[in-house]
Order: structure tokens, then sequence, then C-alpha cells
């Protein structure tokens, strides 16, 4: 009878946890991306455990615990894909079940429950680097993951905890450190000092390995100095803009298009709330719903918030407050299936708090009809990763596009070169490294256009001459993201000069996405 009744209560944690390992076991290997980043959250952390030292040896524009903590799992399990894929799914369930946690504070389970469902359609199940399974970067992962915790814990006044936790969560993803300011303001009356000593412990903590591998302040100095330096790039600038995380003038009729889509639904429920009128919506939303349809989310909330701030408890200003702060650099543009997806428990909680009580009624009813839309679009788009790249690292899902070269690729590495031979494959395609057990330079294991503005093709064939590797791979992928196309031709024409004054040509493989192999004639 206990158990039944404690069912009866909480039956929507048993739905959506199965929901995630479902998705997890369906869909198995099918995340993330071959090419672009999601592999160097792979690579790094293999490097990192085989005795390389973050900052000093490798380079990297990221916080370094999901590094060191990945390596940490790699050194115990072994390194392998499926213990990535088994990290993200255990931050997933984290992640998704401390949202529902939070927002239950403020909500109605319903709604709750439908903010989750929203959420893993629109982000577990997404199909590209933007996933919660396999992502672009494990430190956005961890840091969504610990920055909830602090903030659940600190609503549940338990302050040392979401100090811990909020360390954790900067040591992450540099860009939490903008909640640091607020958690001290709420908490500046409750035994601070203690409070500051557990964050300065945690950072200790976690920056201790650095200490033992003599990372000196010099390292970490010009590792920031890159950054600095990147963050001025017209390249990096360019790709903002693609990906929507700066304002441009021409936002503001995609807001407006965006806002009237959502607008008509919720107004339409509101007067006619019937099962007619649900189906007209569920339909609505399949022929009209994009991942843009949030776009504009934040401004709104801001304004929102200005407007009922006095009608808010303490809580909820803090809830909303450090949303806003968290998603700064989203709050132009909130697009799902891009950067923004990690910020939606912050988007959709505040939102439901900020909406009327007759509104949000309407939006449950947005929200299951968008989880669905989602699911449907996203589970799509996974099915089309069909090519199955097996290795005794672990398997990967791609398109035959890509797959094709880069399975061929790793197989002729592994067959015609030693195991010491140093493979560097431009722009990028780490992939190709971590799968056929062959080094990249820890330096320059991608050169993407912003990568070449940002250190000059003078310095970067300087260490070429300097490090020699035995094998320069070339490949045709499109960085038109960062504004140019194509690697030799459109961007690093001198690089590529190098490489042919010093390097001949081996062979080329595949037929629509090609490698250019060089190896090194001395």
């Amino acid at each position: 009878m206990v158990i039944k009744q404690f069912f009866k209560n909480n039956w929507q944690y048993f739905l959506f946890n199965t929901i995630i390992l479902l998705i997890f076991t369906i869909f198995y290997g099918k995340f993330g991306d071959i090419i672009v980043d999601s592999f160097r959250e792979a690579y790094i952390p293999e490097q990192v455990a085989n005795g390389q030292i973050l900052y000093k040896n490798i380079f990297s524009i990221y916080a370094p615990f999901a590094y060191l903590f990945n390596a940490l799992i790699f050194k115990i399990f072994g390194s392998n894909l499926k213990v990535l894929y088994f990290l993200g799914l255990f931050f997933s369930i984290g992640i998704i079940n401390i949202t529902y946690l939070t927002s239950n504070l403020f909500l109605e389970k319903k709604y709750s429950f439908s903010i989750i469902l929203l959420i893993i359609s629109g982000a577990i199940l997404s199909p590209n680097v933007f996933n919660y399974i396999f992502p672009y970067s494990y430190g956005i992962l961890y840091g969504l993951f610990f920055i909830l915790l602090s903030i659940y814990f600190l609503l549940k006044n338990k302050i040392s905890l979401a100090f811990v936790f909020c360390a954790l969560a900067i040591s992450s993803k540099y860009e939490f450190l903008l909640f640091l300011p607020l958690l001290i303001f709420y908490t500046r009356k409750q035994n601070l000092l203690k409070n500051i000593l557990y964050l300065f412990l945690t950072f200790g903590l976690i920056f201790t390995p650095f200490l033992i591998q003599k990372v000196g302040l010099n390292n970490i100095v010009a590792s920031f100095q890159i950054i600095t330096n990147m963050t001025s790039t017209k390249t990096l600038y360019w790709f903002y803009s693609i990906m929507g995380l700066t304002f441009r003038i021409e936002l503001i009729p995609i807001y407006l298009i965006n806002f009237i889509k959502l607008l008509i639904p919720i107004l339409f429920l509101y007067k006619f709330y019937n099962v007619y009128s649900i189906i007209i919506t569920f339909v609505y939303f399949y022929f009209l719903v994009s991942p843009e349809i949030f776009l504009y989310i934040f401004p709104l909330i801001l304004i929102l918030f200005i407007v009922k701030f006095k009608k808010l408890n303490k809580n909820e200003r803090f809830f909303i407050f450090a949303s806003l702060l968290i998603s700064t650099k989203v709050f132009f543009a909130t697009t799902i299936q891009s950067y923004g997806t990690f910020f939606l428990p912050f988007a959709f909680i505040s939102i439901y708090i900020l909406c009327p009580q007759k509104i949000q009624k309407s939006l449950f009813i947005i929200f299951l009809a968008l989880s669905l839309n989602f699911g449907i679009n996203n589970i799509k788009q996974l099915n089309q990763k069909n090519y199955k790249i097996v290795t005794t690292k672990g398997i990967i899902y791609t398109s035959p596009y890509y797959g094709k070269s880069i399975d061929y690729m790793i197989k002729i590495l592994k067959k015609n070169t030693k195991s010491t031979d140093k493979v560097i494959i431009y722009p990028e395609c780490l992939s190709v490294n971590y799968l056929s057990d062959r080094n990249s330079d820890n330096k320059f294991y991608s050169l993407i256009p912003l990568y070449v503005e940002t250190f000059g093709e003078d310095i970067i064939t300087k260490r070429l001459s300097l490090t020699k590797p035995e094998y320069i791979i070339i490949n045709n992928y499109d960085t038109s993201n960062y504004y140019y196309s194509l690697f030799g031709i459109d961007y690093a024409q001198n690089i590529l000069k190098f490489i042919n004054n010093n390097y001949k040509l081996k062979t080329k493989i595949g037929d629509n996405f090609v490698f250019t192999v060089f190896e090194n004639k001395y």
C-alpha cells in the first residue's frame, strides 16, 4: 500500500527517467558530431590521463573540471566512448531530476512535468553537438548540473552546499561566474565567511592537480590571454552571429514573428480550452514551429520581471534574477538546437513563474505540443545517422557522407602507420585520431579559421617545423560558420604552402568528404 501510494505521488519521476533510459538505449552512439567538438571531449581527457598537462602541454579555452574529471574516469574505466556516453546519461538524468525538483518549488507538478518533457525532446534528443549525452563540451553539461544544484540548495537554505556547487559550476564553465555575486548578496547575512571558505576550498581541490604538475602562473595567464585575443577576432564574431549569440537589428522581426507564433495559440487556448482546441494546437505547432520559437525568451523574461517584480516573493525574484545572469551569453537569442539548449531549464521555469495562472494552463498544452514536435523532428534526424563506425574505442553513428571516408581513414592509419606516429588533421576531425589511437598536436589539434586568426600562420608553421609530425591530413570540411569555408583555399594558404614544401602527397581518401594525406619528406 505504501509503495502504491509512493508511486501514485511520484509517477512523473519514473516516467521521465524511463524515457531518458529508452532514448539512450534506442539511439546509443548517435549523439554528438563525428567532426566538430564532440571528439575533443574524448581526445583531451585521454591525453590528460596519459600524462599530458592541461594548459601547459594541451591548448584549451575551457575551464578544467570536466577534462580533469573525465581523465580520472578514463583512468578508472579505460578510455572508451561508452564511458563518455554513460557520463552523459548520468548527468542528463541529474539535470532533469534537479530541474524537476526546483520547478516544483514554484509550480504545480503538471507544469513542471511539461517543462521536463520539452527539455528531454529538445535537448537530450538533440541530434547535434548541443545535446546532453555527447555534447560539444562536457564542461557546460557538468556546469549546468552544478549550477542547478547550487540554486536548489540555496532555495532549500543549505547555503554551504550552494557555494560548493557554485564553485564546481564555475570550474566547469567560466560564464557561471556571473552567478557568484548574486549568491553572495543573497546569503551575506548567513555565515558568509564560512561559505566563502567552502567556495575557495572547492576551487583549491580542483586546481590542486595543476600545482602537483607544476603548471606555472604563466601558463594560466597565457591561456587567458589567448581567450582574450580570441574574443576580438572577426571569425568569432561571425560565428556568434551565425549561432545567434550577438544582438543584430535583423533579429527584431524574427523576435516578433516567433512571439506572434506563440501568442496565437496562447490566446486561442485561453479563450477556447477544450479537446478540439487542444488538437488544433498540436496540429498548428506541427506545421509552424521551428527551433527559433523561444528566440526572444530572455528579453521577454526581463520585461515581465521588471513589470511584476513587486508581486514576486523573494525566492521567485532570486531564481529569475539568477536565470538572467546565468543565461547572459544567450540573452539575445535562445534557440533550441543551439547553445541556448543548455539554458532551457532557467527559461521555462522563469516564464511559468511570470505568467498569470490562467495563462499557465495554455502554456501547459503548448509545451506538450512542442515536446511532441521537437521529439518527432529530432528522432528523424537521429535516424539519418545510419552509418556505423565500430572500433576498439567504441562505436559512433554518422551520415554515410562523412562516415565512409572517416571509417576508411581510421583503418588506413591503424594498418599503415605506427602507434607513435603523430597525425594531424586539419581543419578538424579528432574522431580519426581518437578512434585510430594516433596522437595529434596538443597545441594545434584543430585549425578552424578562428584558431588561425587567433594564433597567426607564422606561429603555427613555426611549431609544425619544430614538431615535425609524420603525417598531416587535410579534409574538405566546410568551416563557413567561421566565415571562411575551405582550409588552404579561403584561409590558411601559407600553412598549406608550408605543407606542400615539406611534405609529399601520399594519397587521397573518399569521394565526397575527402582526406588528402601528406607524409613528412624528411
